[in-house]
C-alpha cells in the first residue's frame, strides 16, 4: 500500500525492503529523507534527426558490450567454481543446473570437476544458443519446478541468478529437494536487495507500472534463507558474496559510456519495443542500478544446505 510519503512497503519473513513509487520528483533515501536527483546529463540529451536509427540487437550483439559483460555475466564464474568445489562437487558428481540460461556455468562446471551436469532450461527460445558439445552435459527444456528427471538422483542442485524472476521459488526448492539423493547438497547463488534498504524511485516505478510487478520478486537474504528452510533444507553456510559484486560494478563501469553514447548517437526508441519508457529513463535506471550496488542496496549472497 502507498502511504503519505509515495512509498510501498513489502514485508515478508521478519525482513523488509522497500520500493518506491515515482510519483513526485522526489527520490527518498534509507533514512526516508527526500533528496533531489542528479543534474541532466548533456548525454541524455535528444539525438540530432539525421541520427541512424538502432535496433535492439544492436546493442544486444555489439562485440564490446559483450566483451565488457563476459559469457557470464552477472555472477562470477569464480565464485561459482569455488561454491561448487566447497560444496564437494567431483568427478562423481552429478549437478543439475536449474535456470541454466545458455548453457555457459554448466559447460564450466564439466569443464572444471570432470562431473556430469545436466541444465533446465526454461525458455524454449534459448534451446537454440546451448551448445550442447561436451558428452558428460545434457540440456532439457523444462519448467524449473518441474524437472522431467529421476527424483533423488543428483548429488548438487545448483540455482544461481534466478530468484529475482522466481515468484514462485518455494515450488522450485520443493522441486531441487525431490531431485537430489538423501545428504545431497543445495547450492544458492542470487542478488539480494540489503536489509532495510529503498529500491530506487525509476527501477520501482518501472517494476511497480510494468507487466514486471509480476515477474520480478525482489528479496532480502532473510527472505530467501526463510524460503530454503521451508522447502526442508538444513543451511549450512550463508555468506555475503562481495567479489560479485564487485565484479558487476566494473562491468557495469566498463559498459556505461558505450550504452549512454550508443543511445545518445542512435535514434533507439524504446517503445517500438514494447518498452512504455523513455531513454531518459532507462539510462537513469542503469545509474540506479550501478550506484545501488555500489552503496550496498543491491548485493549478492550464497547459501549451502543439505536435503535430508
Amino acid at each position: 500500500m502507498l502511504n503519505d510519503s509515495n512509498q510501498t512497503d513489502r514485508t515478508d519473513a521478519g525482513s523488509a525492503f522497500h520500493i518506491s513509487s515515482r510519483r513526485s520528483v522526489k527520490r527518498w533515501n534509507t533514512n526516508n529523507h527526500p533528496v533531489s536527483k542528479k543534474p541532466q546529463s548533456p548525454l541524455l540529451e535528444e539525438p540530432p534527426p539525421d541520427a541512424p536509427s538502432m535496433e535492439v540487437s544492436d546493442i544486444a550483439g555489439n562485440p564490446m558490450i559483450r566483451s565488457a559483460l563476459g559469457d557470464s555475466f552477472p555472477a562470477s564464474p569464480q565464485v561459482t567454481i569455488h561454491l561448487c568445489r566447497e560444496a564437494g562437487v567431483d568427478a562423481d558428481s552429478h549437478v543439475l543446473h536449474l535456470g541454466t540460461g545458455v548453457g555457459t556455468v554448466c559447460e564450466m562446471l564439466a569443464e572444471t570437476f570432470d562431473c556430469e551436469v545436466t541444465g533446465i532450461v526454461e525458455l524454449e527460445d534459448l534451446m537454440r544458443y546451448v551448445k550442447d558439445k561436451n558428452p558428460r552435459v545434457h540440456f532439457i527444456q523444462a519448467a524449473l519446478d518441474a524437472p522431467p528427471c529421476t527424483p533423488g538422483s543428483f548429488s548438487h542442485v545448483l540455482i544461481e541468478s534466478r530468484c529475482l524472476v522466481l515468484p514462485e521459488l518455494g515450488n522450485v526448492l520443493a522441486a531441487a529437494r525431490a531431485m537430489l539423493k538423501p545428504g545431497g547438497i543445495l547450492i544458492v547463488n542470487e542478488p539480494v536487495v540489503g536489509e532495510n534498504k529503498w529500491v530506487p524511485a525509476t527501477i520501482s516505478t518501472m517494476i511497480l507500472e510494468t507487466q514486471m510487478k509480476d515477474i520480478v520478486l525482489l528479496r532480502t537474504a532473510a527472505m530467501i534463507r526463510t524460503e530454503i528452510d521451508a522447502a526442508g533444507f538444513t543451511i549450512d553456510r550463508s555468506k555475503s558474496e562481495s567479489e560479485v559484486t564487485e565484479r558487476i560494478v566494473r562491468k557495469l563501469d566498463q559498459i556505461s559510456m558505450m550504452l549512454k553514447m550508443a543511445i545518445r548517437l542512435y535514434r533507439f526508441e524504446p517503445k517500438k519495443y514494447g518498452i512504455p519508457f523513455s531513454k531518459r529513463d532507462i539510462l537513469v535506471a542503469f545509474d540506479e542500478i550501478r550506484d545501488g550496488i555500489r552503496d550496498g542496496t543491491f548485493c549478492w549472497h550464497s547459501w549451502r544446505a543439505t536435503a535430508f
